[in-house]
């Protein structure tokens, strides 16, 4: 039962290999296909990445990639065909700024300004959108109210002539400090019994 049990389930493992290899297979063919696309109707850059990010969403960075290399695409163009691709594929949007960054790094600004116009409910972290300078960062709690103004800067800080130290580091100049679990050993004195060099 165990044997039999093993060969199904190993059997039922390596039946999943072929269609996985063949995912990466129809991005790879659709990719050469965009490819040789793009290069014979440069014009129709941006129907042709429409029309394949549409039909094979799972492929989108492979399209987009290879739409980008093939007409040579400008910096405003790759904005474009970042925003087509958005369009017929919203939920890979980040996949698809990453790809056309990794291709075209020059056209980051395009690409960002693509993404803020498309999802500007987006932010990372602290960026402007999520809690950055409008919602929360510079304006309410930062620089204005507690930040620099208050106790900061002004008071007591670098344009008084005061130093801001953390707290709890130790300066080591001001006193011996050894790492806890060391013991202090003291070297033994040695006092020559006998002058070698007279």
């Amino acid at each position: 039962m165990k044997r039999t049990l093993k060969h199904a389930v190993l059997a039922l493992s390596l039946a999943g290999i072929p269609a996985m290899a063949a995912d990466e297979t129809d991005c790879y063919d659709l990719s050469m296909t965009v490819s040789k696309a793009v290069t014979d109707q440069p014009n129709q850059v941006l129907e042709i990445v429409q029309r394949e990010v549409a039909t094979s969403p799972a492929c989108s960075c492979e399209v987009v990639k290879a739409a980008i290399v093939a007409s040579e695409a400008s910096r405003d163009l790759v904005g474009q065909i970042v925003s087509t691709a958005i369009e017929s594929a919203p939920d890979k949007m980040r996949l698809i700024a990453q790809c056309a960054i990794a291709v075209a790094p020059d056209a980051l600004p395009e690409v960002q300004t693509v993404l803020a116009q498309l999802d500007p409910q987006s932010g990372d972290g602290g960026g402007y959108a999520k809690g950055g300078y409008a919602k929360g960062g510079y304006a309410k709690g930062g620089y204005a109210k507690g930040g620099y103004a208050k106790g900061g800067y002004e008071k007591g800080g670098v344009e008084e002539g005061g130093e801001i130290e953390p707290a709890g580091v130790l300066d080591p100049l001001d006193e011996i400090y050894l790492v806890p679990g060391i013991p202090f050993i003291q070297p033994p004195i040695h006092t020559p019994v006998s002058n070698p060099g007279s």
